[in-house]
């Protein structure tokens, strides 16, 4: 019989110990942290650089980056991407201009920027003149 009520006293100070000090351990970790998935990061592209027309296949490697619902170049979307594990996605670039911060977005968030994920669009060659404009035929 004793035991039993033991067991009562025990239950109940752990559910006090539980009512007082709940609010205080979601003011330090944040109310869902129990629940929240990891943030994604990304520790390499590759390549690093493609043409401003857009197209190239772009493999990111990472962490966290299962469930995977969104990549971007900058503000821009990729046209389109795989997740082809917890640690890789292969995405394909947009069109776009300059060097950008290619970022992963999970039920965990979205990737930080490093200099690890950043991707730099090149504009073609343009030709200007041509010197000399004739030559010879032989």
């Amino acid at each position: 019989m004793k035991e039993k009520q033991n067991k009562k006293k025990i239950s109940k100070v752990l559910m006090s110990f539980l009512l007082l000090f709940l609010p205080v351990i979601q003011l330090a970790v944040g109310e869902n942290a129990a629940f929240a998935a990891t943030e994604p990061a990304i520790t390499s592209i590759s390549p690093t650089a493609g043409p401003t027309t857009g197209g190239t296949t772009v493999t990111l490697t990472g962490t966290n980056l299962s469930g995977a619902t969104a990549v971007t170049f900058g503000a821009t979307a990729a046209t389109g991407f795989t997740v082809n594990s917890a640690t890789q996605i292969t995405a394909t670039a947009p069109a776009g201009s300059g060097t950008v911060d290619v970022r992963v977005t999970t039920a965990g968030g979205t990737s930080a920027t490093s200099a690890a994920d950043q991707y730099t669009f090149i504009a073609a060659p343009t030709i200007t003149s041509i010197s000399p404009t004739a030559g010879p035929t032989t």
